[in-house]
């Protein structure tokens, strides 16, 4: 499955109406091949590359380009979720209005209390209850 819990949280978001766009810094290719071996194909409403981009994390320009393909104006009703501190950089610079840090992938919990962000969770599964979809 990959990251224990992340599909059954994506779907019940989605079937909450909550768009999910998934973005990485890895390539197109990379990613399909991922997503394939994951069984995440159609899991997502959208997924944005890092080669779709000009720029990547810290950069917002993986955030600013999933909005845009989700059709989100305004930052503030966005949740960027991620495991790095790139992840929570970007979404400062992105002035997204939930910037979460999950502390059960690359970074540990002291190292994401370091950047900026809104909440910090052991693991994806705590999102719905933060982002107010339980």
């Amino acid at each position: 499955e990959g990251l224990p819990g992340a599909a059954a949280v994506v779907e019940h978001l989605r079937r909450s109406g909550v768009r999910v766009v998934l973005n990485t810094g890895f390539d197109r290719l990379l990613t399909t091949h991922l997503l394939g071996v994951l069984g995440w194909t159609s899991l997502a409403d959208a997924v944005v590359c890092g080669d779709e981009v000009a720029e990547g994390r810290p950069a917002p320009d993986l955030i600013l380009r999933a909005m845009a393909l989700a059709g989100i104006a305004e930052a503030r009703t966005v949740a960027n979720v991620g495991d790095t501190t790139l992840d929570l950089g970007a979404g400062a610079r992105a002035g997204v209005g939930w910037n979460i840090g999950v502390w059960s992938g690359a970074h540990d919990r002291e190292t994401l209390a370091r950047a900026p962000h809104t909440h910090l969770c052991a693991s994806i599964t705590d999102l719905p209850a933060i982002v107010g979809v339980v």
